[in-house]
């Protein structure tokens, strides 16, 4: 049953880049639509953080199921962090995960308008890849041979992918976007992991989350296409703040509580596989058997990676 939750909330997260293309048809850009994402999650998560504390302060009490979901580190045990990363002060790794987050949604958002659903979310889940190679640098932690093969599959997966825009400019351009913004995601990942060591996930959320839309705010204003055309535009912000922001990553968390870390990493990989069916059915971005066989080689290192380093 929990593998099934699982499955379902990543099903949701890959709803987010069709999400975004859609909002762009009803003319929001890729960083309006970074930026509602955020806004309107804030909003949400915000009232949830204060209605929790307001109710706390009136009488302590266990917490709900679902706020017990959120509590701190529950994905996985924290990875061994660099020394000077203990340091660092609360703020100040709230305010690095926001602009690591604003940085990760403004490359994937760009990416997506710029090449496929799919191939801007398989390259955007590296991330776990580049948190282990950066710790390796960081620490002289090696990983195991185990995570080096699933590394180096994950690369011939994803480059397989990029090769089929080999001569198509602005689709290369949105791939190198995806790629560069698994390095932000996964600077993102580090401090909150850090950072939940000091503060309840609830309310941690809410300030990266609030941090993030302000820090996303200059682009989308200057952007020009901040507003929808057609109000069927907030439908699509509305679910992409709601469905895959809160939503799917909630869901997520609670049923990798409950599993063990090699089942949860083959169930995460049902976001990237979920975005390019979505696209396909939705968007009509078909892939090609040289794409489609790239994705698989790509989803097989990925798990190879979770599972070496969980």
């Amino acid at each position: 049953m929990n593998f099934a939750i699982l499955l379902f909330g990543a099903s949701l997260m890959g709803l987010g880049g069709v999400l975004v293309r859609l909002a762009g048809d009803a003319g929001v850009g890729p960083f309006g639509s970074a930026f509602w994402r955020m806004a309107l999650a804030s909003v949400v998560l915000v009232a949830w953080a204060l209605a929790r504390q307001l109710r706390s302060t009136r009488r302590p009490r266990a917490a709900s199921p679902v706020e017990a979901e959120l509590e701190p580190a529950l994905e996985q045990p924290a990875a061994a962090m660099p020394v000077w990363l203990h340091v660092w002060s609360r703020p100040a790794l709230i305010a690095v995960a926001a602009c690591m987050f604003a940085g990760d949604l403004i490359l994937y958002h760009l990416g997506l308008f710029w090449t496929t659903v799919a191939n801007a979310t398989m390259e955007s889940n590296l991330a776990p890849v580049v948190i282990t190679i950066a710790l390796w640098a960081m620490t002289g932690a090696a990983p195991s041979p185990m995570f080096l093969l699933g590394m180096g599959t994950a690369l011939v997966g994803a480059m397989t992918m990029i090769g089929a825009h080999l001569g198509h400019g602005t689709a290369l351009l949105g791939d190198i976007c995806g790629l560069s913004s698994a390095l932000f995601y996964a600077a993102y990942q580090l401090s909150v992991q850090q950072a939940r060591q000091r503060l309840e996930t609830l309310p941690l959320m809410a300030w990266v989350s609030s941090g993030a839309a302000l820090a996303l705010l200059p682009f989308a204003l200057g952007e020009s296409r901040f507003l929808p055309t057609a109000p069927i535009g907030w439908v699509w912000l509305v679910g992409l703040a709601l469905l895959v922001q809160i939503g799917g990553q909630v869901v997520v968390a609670h049923a990798i509580k409950h599993l063990p870390a090699r089942l949860a990493s083959v169930g995460l990989l049902m976001q990237p596989a979920t975005a390019a069916v979505y696209a396909w059915i939705i968007l009509g971005q078909a892939m090609s058997a040289v794409q489609i066989a790239g994705a698989a080689v790509a989803l097989g290192g990925i798990y190879l990676a979770r599972r070496a380093g969980g």
